[in-house]
């Protein structure tokens, strides 16, 4: 066979691939991460959970108290006298409650809002009101309607939800599964779901109609409401109000948190898995697909104190301009540890994601003023938090590469913490493995341990290390790397 005239010699690709490294290091200290910083903002407060704005230009927060009350956050103070107060009929025991709240995209003329919220017989209500045309700052309780009356009676402790406004001026709304059933599959519930509905000029019961393009409006074996199935508990969620992405947190069941991203460019009516799935992991295939029916999370975390947590708490990406360093990142919490993890698409088609810890625990919702900053509420200390970020080193930063870029559904094997402070990591070996070893940005083997194709869990101690970007190769039937980041 003929030689090619543009085959490079060892020496050269060597050389190349160094220059590569090099190049990609480069471009990663030029990228600083966001430090967070959660600031307290709003104090003594009665179980806030959710925080928001009408979009009507007054640069008022509104806060959304357990017990059934929206308090308003108006020229640096809290108001006294709630904008709403449904207490007399939202009783206020364990985890029942108001939930969620938000405002048309034409609030401002037309001064509708929305609010859903549980009211203890076994129903969820998704309700309308409209404030007062003489005081901007008070609710008429009067001019409440119903859209929906969920019955939750045949699932014990499931009851909570989250909605929002998309850029198509369609009302978004979740409710939860929340036990282990099939539930989150089946089309002719409501519950584990997104539905879609169309809110706007509706004055006639039950004020909805079902947008034309709803994903299974010809399916007779899906309701026509539903525009996404297979959620678990998307308790917290939101759109980029720059670009229409919609970020799903989905509570876990037994092992791992997640986050799911769906772009404007992907079709609606994707099947998140719940319960065939778990993160990436197989929960109960009973009954359940072939695996590519699913859509796979873009970020799990396991059940974990260091790394994860218990229950995720989604949030927002963030589009304000107090803090350039945080552009972009999507922010996300633990409800049980006070870790908090921002991520980022990364230039390769995955996700650069950072951990950060010692931040107070309890956050339980985000919330997003006009002017794009971002606040999360506290339940353990009744505190809403302004979040702040500073720019850092890149040296202190870390990214995690998905070791399958293509297709994190079908992740084999993945390398944890990402940002290393002790010396240790955790191996997740999805498959057998023949050893793994450790290179420094320029290509040069650092450390090399057999693994004698084990799996499972494996957790290395790494030599002493000066601060900076390394690669962790894991070598079985295939080769995978991810990289890591050193710090000291």
């Amino acid at each position: 066979m003929k030689k090619s005239p543009f085959t490079i010699p060892p020496s050269l690709q060597v050389f190349y691939l160094k220059l590569l490294f090099a190049f990609l290091f480069l471009i990663n200290s030029l990228n600083a991460q966001p430090k967070l910083n959660f600031s307290p903002f709003i104090q003594n407060l009665t179980q806030p959970l959710l925080i928001t704005n009408a979009g009507d230009g007054s640069g008022r927060l509104f806060i959304v108290e357990q017990g059934g009350k929206i308090k308003i956050f108006k020229n640096g103070s809290l108001l006294s006298k709630p904008f709403l107060d449904l207490s007399n009929i939202i009783p206020d025991v364990g985890g029942q409650g108001m939930y969620s709240l938000t405002f048309a995209p034409n609030y401002k003329s037309n001064r509708t809002f929305f609010v859903l919220y549980y009211t203890g017989n076994g129903k969820t209500i998704l309700a309308r009101f409209q404030a007062s045309k003489t005081n901007p700052d008070s609710a008429i309780t009067k001019s409440g309607v119903i859209l929906l009356s969920i019955n939750y009676t045949v699932i014990p402790g499931a009851h909570v939800g989250d909605m929002h406004f998309g850029n198509d001026g369609y009302l978004y709304v979740s409710l939860d599964a929340a036990v282990v059933s099939p539930v989150a599959q089946d089309g002719q519930v409501m519950l584990g779901k997104i539905l879609r509905l169309n809110v706007v000029n509706v004055n006639t019961p039950p004020y909805y109609t079902i947008p034309p393009d709803n994903p299974f409006v010809n399916d007779p074996n899906v309701l026509d409401e539903i525009w996404a199935i297979g959620l678990r508990n998307a308790w917290r969620w939101s759109f980029d109000k720059r670009n229409g992405n919609l970020w799903i947190a989905d509570l876990g069941q037994d092992g791992f948190e997640e986050v799911d991203l769906k772009k404007t460019t992907d079709p609606a009516g994707a099947n998140y898995g719940w319960p065939c799935y778990e993160g990436n992991e197989t929960f109960d295939i009973t009954g359940c697909k072939d695996k590519g029916n699913y859509t796979f999370p873009i970020f799990t975390y396991p059940h974990d104190t260091a790394i994860g947590g218990e229950a995720i708490i989604g949030g927002y990406v963030y589009n304000g301009s107090a803090y350039p360093a945080l552009k972009g990142y999507y922010v996300c919490a633990d409800f049980v540890y006070g870790n908090v993890w921002v991520i980022k698409p990364n230039r390769i088609g995955g996700f650069n994601v950072n951990l950060q810890s010692g931040f107070p625990k309890g956050i339980v919702g985000f919330g997003e003023g006009e002017d794009g900053e971002l606040y999360v509420a506290s339940l353990s200390d009744g505190t809403v938090y302004r979040v702040q970020a500073t720019a850092t080193p890149a040296s202190i930063a870390a990214e995690t590469i998905p070791l399958n870029i293509t297709n994190q559904g079908n992740l084999k094997s993945y390398v944890y913490p990402t940002l290393v402070s002790n010396s240790i990591i955790n191996i997740e070996l999805k498959e057998p493995c023949k050893f793994v070893r450790l290179l420094d940005i320029a290509g040069h083997e650092i450390m090399r341990k057999a693994l004698d194709n084990q799996s499972g869990r494996i957790t290395l101690n790494l030599p002493r290390l000066e601060a900076g970007m390394y690669i962790v190769q894991l070598v079985g039937a295939s080769t995978l790397q991810q990289k890591i980041y050193v710090s000291r």
